[in-house]
């Protein structure tokens, strides 16, 4: 295995990944076995690679396409739903097979909706506002867009939309709030990203065929 080295000594490369849940777990090992070793300690926000001249920044999820965008980290690991929706200038590298996942559009069980043109008018809520704002026109459907961070699944039953455009894995979700999937909107799953003026372009590139295995 190829030795990874920095060709700017200056600074490390700093590579953005989710902070916590499932995905946080499944990014490390991904690294770790692509030979990115590295421990977090407690809470901290960052952690240095072993052997490696690489910094791993813990972050939020949304956050990660911006904050690549604007080069305070050089390669982040999101989904590729998070990038699409964040709307920002940024190269994506390589998808890397993991945490896939459906956007729907949902509706009531018991609602006599059969397409999208049923909802004009009405209220749609979602965390995707531009995704779903950009599905829709192209149905030639305009709709209140109710923008919530998350729970939406449950903005239905309290009465807050008529439908809602929500990420879909078993389908169980759904089905305990009464809700069935009227069309899907697109398949996602987890992307490394980079930072479009990115110094260390050699050690990025290396990065990457360490990922693709």
């Amino acid at each position: 295995m190829k030795e990874l080295r920095s060709e700017s000594a200056e600074r490390m490369l700093r590579i953005g990944i989710p902070s916590k849940g499932r995905l946080s777990e499944v990014v490390s090992d991904l690294l770790h076995d692509a030979g990115l070793s590295f421990r977090r300690i407690s809470r901290s926000l960052f952690a240095r690679c072993r052997d490696v001249p690489v910094e791993i920044v813990f972050l939020r999820t949304d956050d990660i396409p911006i904050l690549t965008a604007e080069g305070a980290i050089d390669l982040g690991i999101t989904g590729a739903d998070l990038v699409a929706e964040a709307r920002v200038d940024l190269i994506e590298r390589l998808s890397l097979g993991v945490g896939g996942c459906r956007l729907a559009l949902c509706v009531p069980d018991d609602a006599e909706i059969t397409s999208p043109e049923n909802l004009q008018g009405r209220r749609v809520a979602t965390s995707f506002p531009k995704i779903t704002q950009d599905w829709l026109a192209q149905h030639g459907v305009e709709v209140h867009l109710v923008e919530l961070s998350g729970s939406v699944e449950i903005m239905v039953s309290l009465g807050v939309a008529d439908a809602v455009v929500d990420l879909v894995e078993t389908g169980s979700t759904l089905a305990a709030n009464r809700l069935r999937v009227l069309e899907e909107i697109g398949c996602y799953e987890t992307v490394l990203v980079q930072n479009k003026s990115i110094v260390d372009a050699d050690m990025a590139d290396r990065i990457v065929r360490r990922l693709q295995g």
